[in-house]
């Protein structure tokens, strides 16, 4: 896989792990009567509800990304949110790992 390929799947692994928990709580509903039941009756499709809007935000900052409206690494990467460290304030590449310190 290139590394564009691991940018992506790293954008999108949130939605793909929200989704494979909506198919677990799918297997994990029990037919009682307590007050529980109701709420998860309906859990699979909050959760797929949030899997579907993580995928769409990941799909805008691609789709930034490709028309060159986001902050890009010298690598070619997306840049992730503005992080507070111990050394100041910095920016994670998604494609390849480096961190960016901001100017104060």
């Amino acid at each position: 896989m290139t590394r564009t390929h691991w940018m992506a799947f790293r954008l999108y692994r949130p939605a793909l792990a929200c989704l494979l928990l909506a198919f677990v709580s799918t297997w994990g509903h029990a037919a009682h009567s307590d007050p529980w039941s109701d709420v998860l009756r309906w859990m699979p499709y909050a959760l797929s509800a949030v899997a579907m809007l993580l995928a769409a935000v990941a799909s805008l900052r691609l789709m930034r990304w490709e028309t060159r409206g986001a902050l890009i690494c010298n690598c070619g990467g997306l840049l992730g949110a503005e992080r507070k460290g111990p050394l100041g304030r910095y920016r994670k590449c998604v494609a390849c790992g480096r961190n960016h310190a901001l100017r104060e």
